[in-house]
C-alpha cells in the first residue's frame, strides 16, 4: 500500500503522520533554499488526499493486526515496527512508528497548505480526525503572504475543524533582508498573518535565521526581527541555522 509523502516537515513534527495535500512550493524563489529546486507546484486533488487518508487507515489496521499476531495486543513495540516494515515496506514502518508514539499528531505537507481553498482544507482535516479518533493535533506549513490573504473567518473555521498549529518561515523581520533573500513577503504581512492566526486560537510557530542579513544588514535583521516578533506575538519562535547551500542564489 502506498500514500504520497513530501520531502520535509518541521523538526517538532518528527512523530507526526505525514499527509501530502500540495506538492512542492508555490513561491520556490528563496535564495537560501533548494528543497524544491526544479520542481513544479501543484494542488493535489481532494479525492486523492482523502484516498491517502483511507490508505493510511488501512495500513494502521494492518500494523495492529501484526501487533496482535505477535502477542502484543494493541501495543506497538519496536519489534512490531520492525516486523511491519519487513513484511510490507516503508509505509507500514512509518505508520507503525507513528502509532508507537501514540498516533496523536498529523502534519499536512508540503510548503504552503493554506493555499488550498479553506473548504477543501476543512474537509481534509475533518476526514483525518474521523479516520483517526486518536489524533489530537493537526498542523501545517504556510507562507505569510498566503496567510495574510485568508480572512479571520477562514482561520476560525479551520480552528473549529481541528487545525491546531501553523508553522511559518519568518526568516527575518527586516524588509531589506527579506527582499535580499527573495522571500516574497513583507514584515507587514508577517504581522497581519500572525494576528489573524492567533486571534482564531490556532497556535503559530515562526522560524528565523540568525545571520541571514550578513555583516551589511546585521543591525536591520536583528532589530526588525525583534520588532515583528513583538508585534506578531507567536506562540513559538525557533532558530534555524543558516547554511549557505551550493547551487542556491545565496551562494553566488
Amino acid at each position: 500500500m502506498y500514500f504520497e509523502q513530501g520531502p520535509i516537515r518541521p523538526p517538532s513534527e518528527a512523530t507526526s503522520l505525514l499527509i501530502r495535500v500540495t506538492r512542492n512550493c508555490p513561491w520556490n524563489k528563496c535564495a537560501f533554499c533548494n528543497t524544491y529546486k526544479g520542481k513544479t507546484f501543484s494542488r493535489r486533488p481532494l479525492a486523492d488526499v482523502l484516498r491517502d487518508v483511507d490508505t493510511a487507515r488501512q495500513v494502521s489496521d494492518q500494523v495492529m493486526q501484526i501487533a496482535r499476531s505477535m502477542g502484543q495486543g494493541d501495543r506497538i513495540t519496536a519489534d512490531v515496527i520492525s516486523a511491519s516494515g519487513a513484511k510490507y515496506g516503508h509505509w507500514h514502518y512509518h505508520v507503525a512508528s507513528w502509532l508507537y508514539y501514540g498516533g496523536r499528531s498529523v502534519f499536512l505537507q508540503d510548503a504552503n497548505s493554506l493555499i488550498l481553498k479553506t473548504s477543501d482544507l476543512i474537509r481534509i482535516i475533518k476526514y483525518i480526525r474521523s479516520a483517526f479518533p486518536s489524533v489530537q493535533r493537526v498542523t501545517t506549513y504556510a507562507r505569510a503572504d498566503t496567510a495574510a490573504r485568508k480572512s479571520k473567518e477562514d482561520f476560525l473555521l479551520l480552528r473549529e475543524a481541528g487545525l491546531s498549529r501553523i508553522h511559518m518561515g519568518m526568516e527575518s523581520g527586516a524588509d531589506i533582508v527579506l527582499k535580499m533573500v527573495k522571500k516574497g513577503i513583507t514584515a507587514n504581512q508577517l504581522v497581519q498573518a500572525a494576528q489573524r492566526i492567533r486571534e482564531s486560537g490556532i497556535s503559530l510557530c515562526w522560524y528565523i535565521m540568525p545571520g541571514l542579513g550578513g555583516k551589511e544588514y546585521t543591525r536591520e535583521h536583528a532589530l526588525g526581527t525583534a520588532e515583528v516578533i513583538n508585534a506578531g506575538n507567536p506562540d513559538y519562535v525557533r532558530f534555524r541555522t543558516l547554511s549557505v547551500l551550493k547551487g542556491t542564489p545565496l551562494d553566488d
